[in-house]
């Protein structure tokens, strides 16, 4: 089984899902890189894309055994903690509404203990 990640203020784990496919990772927006890793970032904002103060950022490796999953301020640069602040509830809602697509098309899995 693959590696349980935490977002950074979350109590949530998550996990690649055993039945993940590489059309449905391109489906949702993963771009591959040079090295084969498949990459995905997706502002998360308030009102405009363009203007997001924060991002998801995940990692997948060539052979589907390993996930980073990381919040992080608009550079890319410092981890951030969404959970913590009242004024980005919006921020938290497209987060989940964003999981649980992934949840949905068989990328990742909620690890309940």
């Amino acid at each position: 089984m693959a590696n349980k990640v935490v977002i950074n203020g979350d109590n949530r784990q998550f996990t690649l899902s055993p039945d993940i496919k590489l059309y449905a990772l391109i489906d949702v927006g993963f771009v591959k890189t040079v090295k084969g890793n498949y990459n995905y970032e997706h502002p998360l904002y308030n009102d405009s894309p363009y203007n997001a103060p924060t991002k998801l950022k995940m990692t997948i490796n060539k052979d589907l055994s390993h996930l980073t999953m990381v919040i992080t301020d608009k550079n890319g640069l410092q981890k951030v903690n969404i959970f913590k602040n009242k004024d980005l509830a919006q921020t938290v809602e497209l987060l989940n509404f964003i999981l649980k697509d992934l949840v949905e098309k068989k990328i990742l899995v909620e690890v309940k203990d």
